[in-house]
């Protein structure tokens, strides 16, 4: 906005920068601009530095649909299984990509989660999100799924770690995800893709939309799950359909 001060502000401003700026921008991005506009203006209205706020006027752009990659469970074996056969540099690399998978965490959760954090006893595992928290700043606590005992037992075993021990010693695996990819010729999967890998595998099973979002950390009660993988369970019930049959002998 310029040199302008507050009191020169109008919505015809407003509008100007939005015409400017919009275009060369993505549609995430002025929208984060935009708010944060309209939250500097509001609280200079609050503070009676101007009668009303002309960002108001300014209108949300719509965000692109983007398009999921989920990898299928030959792709997910690929994989995990070409990561592992890189040197031994890339065996934490893999690591990561299976604990993604089979606990559906965030990269920054999965990445932060220490042994004391894994309740075998129990059956289940704390995400806590580390020193930042998780994204909705609570922690939570997840079943410890079958999949994910067998990988974490195995590890247990071979590292024979503390409890303040990290359980993934790095913070990424972007470039063995990458080049594993390439090398076997699959889709660009990333650390996200592990996730939603593990949630199209919980709706496959199907489980409730509204428990598989309190495995992953959603506080909608199940409204992303279902608009984002609904179409997955639709698939699977087609499928589970043919095996309904009512032929007389």
């Amino acid at each position: 906005l310029g040199n302008l001060t507050l009191r020169q502000l109008s919505s015809r401003v407003c509008e100007e920068w939005a015409s400017k700026r919009g275009p060369s921008i993505a549609a995430s991005t002025y929208n984060n601009e935009r708010d944060t506009i309209i939250a500097v203006l509001a609280y200079a209205k609050r503070e009676g530095l101007i009668l009303d706020n002309p960002a108001l006027v300014l209108p949300r752009r719509k965000l692109p649909r983007v398009q999921i990659v989920i990898p299928t469970k030959e792709q997910f074996a690929s994989l995990v299984h070409t990561i592992r056969s890189f040197d031994r540099r890339c065996i934490e690399s893999a690591n990561l990509v299976e604990l993604l998978a089979y606990s559906g965490m965030r990269l920054a959760e999965a990445t932060s989660m220490r042994w004391r954090d894994v309740d075998f006893a129990g059956g289940r595992f704390a995400v806590t999100g580390g020193e930042t928290g998780t994204k909705n700043h609570e922690v939570r606590e997840v079943p410890l799924f079958p999949a994910m005992r067998t990988f974490l037992e195995q590890l247990q075993a071979e590292r024979q770690p503390s409890p303040d021990d990290l359980v993934i010693s790095i913070v990424k695996a972007t470039k063995a995800i990458e080049t594993a990819c390439r090398k076997a010729r699959l889709l660009v999967f990333t650390h996200h893709s592990m996730r939603h890998y593990f949630v199209s595998n919980a709706v496959e099973a199907g489980i409730d939309f509204k428990v598989i979002a309190g495995w992953v950390g959603h506080k909608d009660g199940g409204l992303l799950v279902a608009k984002t993988y609904g179409h997955l369970r639709d698939t699977h019930s087609f499928e589970m359909a043919k095996r309904m049959t009512f032929a007389v002998s």
